[in-house]
């Protein structure tokens, strides 16, 4: 291929004539070669062909379009190799709208590469257009919009602590947000100290490095909800596990234990360049969880919001603290008309369903937002799974000395740390996203190439959507 070409990948099946010579050729070539397998043409303009067979009779939506955006990670690492180039998608046989939408979404969020520390760093290449039935250039602008900020999270995430500790954080996601209408304040640390946020601090207590506590606010005039829904996100920079100190390899990738911070900037900034109709507050929390002399050890107690006294039984639960702080701060400042939680909080939740995808808790949601939930789920193809927040394990965090404690005996501990965020949530609906599985792979994961992947961005942003139709 020569690179001052425009490149074009054909989607073919393979189960039809044309009287097209060049189309011809290309279906021949695709006929010579294995299913799902790619090849480059010399014609007079560089082609490549993806020849995807038909969804399967007993094959669900998702899935199958999951399989598809599988192939947009592989053209993805295709285009790579030819830095800067452009391509066109042209889709001559597959006439899937839904199909075609998932293999450029895919493509464009599986382009980011983290390279800030190479010596080179290679032009990424563009998808200049996309021909096919029902796809206007509007859709394909709309798609660069998601994959700009999904792939501004990831970059947040890859960077280490040293580059991006609590301040620098904080400092980012304000410069990328202002420009977007949506007001940042950076709290000062008397400021948290005022408003009594002992876990946040607490946590803090063992690092050198000054916390942050970032409150973003996107209210439209338009805004249909009178009340906010407030997005509360950890920002865990670096976790050590504190005093508890994390063994083995488990802190190799612990700079990436502030993606749920990341995450719910990432929700309000698409928000905000999508102009929805909704008031939004996010939360962000954040310092790094390491151990000094003034550390907190288990047998410490610290008061939430400045009231909720609660025993520390391990320092490597450490991220529900600061999101109990930013959900009792919620409570009082905001009245919010839901809480959503989000994090990387437990290695529960991807030994309970691997890196597959979100493991959900709620209560009191509205059968509306369930709804929307699930329709947003299938709608970008990123799954999630509910499970229950039964009664029976608020006694996990029962305290002798305390009011609570900050972890349970261990067992279903993705679900006893969404029991302990929520009772900071009060009366209010809330849902709680443990990100834990997904929010950095280790290797090439279907859809998603390895590294941070912004996973959950999508999910959100498309129920913000439907459920701000719901507020008519």
């Amino acid at each position: 291929m020569k690179r001052d070409k425009v490149y074009r990948l054909f989607l073919l099946k393979g189960d039809r004539k044309t009287a097209d010579a060049e189309q011809k050729y290309v279906k021949q070539a695709a006929a010579d070669h294995p299913k799902g397998r790619w090849t480059d043409f010399h014609l007079p303009e560089p082609h490549a062909y993806l020849w995807m067979p038909e969804r399967g009779q007993d094959e669900s939506g998702t899935d199958y379009l999951l399989r598809v955006r599988t192939w947009g990670r592989r053209w993805a690492d295709k285009a790579r190799a030819v830095p800067g180039s452009r391509w066109t998608l042209t889709d001559l046989e597959w006439h899937d709208p839904e199909a075609v939408r998932a293999l450029a979404e895919s493509f464009l969020l599986n382009l980011y590469v983290f390279d800030t520390y190479k010596a080179e760093r290679k032009a990424v290449p563009e998808l200049a257009a996309v021909e096919a039935e029902g796809f206007s250039a509007e859709a394909l602008a709309d798609l660069r919009v998601r994959a700009d900020e999904v792939n501004w999270v990831k970059s947040l995430v890859e960077q280490p602590v040293s580059a991006l500790n609590a301040t620098a954080f904080a400092q980012e996601m304000a410069a990328h947000l202002k420009p977007l209408g949506v007001s940042a304040k950076l709290w000062t640390r008397k400021e948290m100290e005022k408003a009594g946020m002992g876990g946040l601090l607490g946590v803090n207590r063992g690092s050198v490095d000054e916390p942050s506590f970032t409150e973003l606010v996107y209210k439209p005039a338009d805004a249909r909800n009178g009340k906010p829904l407030v997005l509360v996100g950890k920002g865990v920079v670096f976790d050590a596990g504190g005093m508890n100190i994390k063994t083995g390899n488990y802190m190799d990738d612990m700079k990436t234990d502030m993606a749920g911070g990341a995450m719910a900037a990432g929700i309000i900034a698409l928000a905000a360049r999508q102009a929805l109709p909704l008031y939004i507050v996010a939360l962000i929390p954040a310092t790094d969880n390491r151990l000094n002399g003034n550390a907190l050890v288990p047998g410490d107690v610290v008061r939430i919001g400045g009231e909720t006294s609660v025993e520390i039984v391990n320092t490597d639960a450490e991220g529900r603290l600061l999101l109990a702080d930013a959900a009792a701060y919620a409570q009082k400042r905001y009245a919010p008309a839901a809480l959503v939680s989000m994090a990387t909080l437990t290695g529960a939740a991807s030994r309970a369903i691997g890196a597959k995808g979100i493991v959900a808790m709620q209560e009191r949601c509205t059968e509306d937002m369930l709804r929307c939930l699930a329709q947003a789920s299938e709608d970008v193809q990123e799954r999630y799974c509910l499970f229950p927040m039964w009664p029976e394990y608020d006694s996990e965090l029962d305290s002798a000395v305390a009011e609570l404690k900050n972890c349970g005996s261990g067992a279903a501990g993705m679900i006893t740390a969404a029991k302990f965020v929520g009772y900071f949530a009060r009366k209010t609906p809330f849902l709680h996203l443990d990100v834990a599985g997904v929010a950095y792979y280790g290797k090439d994961e279907n859809a998603w190439k390895k590294g941070a992947t912004g996973f959950g961005v999508r999910w959100m942003s498309r129920f913000l959507e439907l459920w701000s139709g719901t507020l008519k």
